[in-house]
């Protein structure tokens, strides 16, 4: 039996030395925001709570989006399009998800609507692996929300949203390397979704941090891209019920 029982011991040091280092890798590895969205945190009242950040509108709309971060990327990278959509009115929460990955945490999104009563109408969305991960959570709720946003992203799946029964908008940078994949979903879901193109715009630039592996190069500022993102994000809502 004693066989047995450290054998138990020793594959149970093996998982916890594994989750440790997961853990780390992930908190090392995350991209950090950069000057540039750490001053908009500064000078507005964005309130951080439950791990999360809440940019909350002076003049609000009874709207809200529940933004997904993309993978290992700091929340906090995308203050600039959150105070700018918070300006128009939207209250936008943005999660801070396990590990860095939004897909330990698809279902964050229901306690954050929950958690916000006075909001009468939701739409949520996400950049990358954080869209990604919040069309799932729009494929499985979708009587709790009036839209989806794709920002530089696209599902597991492409025919489960094809008629989908809430509107979907995807923004696409051309210079994006993953901008074919984006296309060929917006392909797929033409007849009942809008797109934006951003001419110049790349993956980074959705957000403000530094790096981004294998990403093309892009041919406008961050500033530029992120508010032609403001811009069709604010459209897009103000034409929801």
């Amino acid at each position: 039996m004693k066989i047995f029982r450290w054998l138990f011991i020793g594959i149970l040091v093996i998982v916890l030395v594994g989750t440790i280092g997961l853990v780390g890798w992930a908190t090392v590895s995350a991209q950090e925001a950069t000057a540039r969205a750490v001053e908009v945190l500064r000078v507005n009242d964005v309130q951080r709570a439950d791990g999360q950040l809440v940019f909350r509108p002076n003049s609000p709309n009874g709207k809200g989006l529940i933004y997904y971060p993309g993978g290992l990327v700091d929340p906090e990278a995308y203050a600039v399009t959150a105070q700018g959509l918070a300006d128009a009115g939207y209250l936008v929460v943005i999660p801070q998800m396990p590990l860095n990955l939004a897909f330990t945490g698809i279902n964050r999104a229901g306690g954050i609507q929950a958690a916000f009563p006075e909001i009468e109408s939701w739409v949520i969305g996400g950049h990358s692996l954080g869209g990604a991960m919040a069309a799932e959570y729009a494929k499985n709720n979708v009587d709790r929300l009036d839209g989806l946003i794709m920002f530089a992203s696209y599902p597991a799946n492409n025919a489960d949203f094809v008629d989908f029964p809430i509107p979907i908008l995807t923004i696409i940078g051309s210079a994006d390397p993953g901008a074919p994949n984006q296309e060929a979903f917006y392909a797929e879901i033409s007849e009942s979704a809008e797109r934006f193109i951003i001419e110049g715009g790349n993956h980074r630039q959705f957000a403000d941090y530094s790096f981004q592996k294998g990403d093309g190069i892009a041919t406008i500022t961050a500033a530029e891209q992120q508010d032609q993102i403001i811009a069709a994000t604010i459209r897009f809502l103000d034409m929801l019920k």
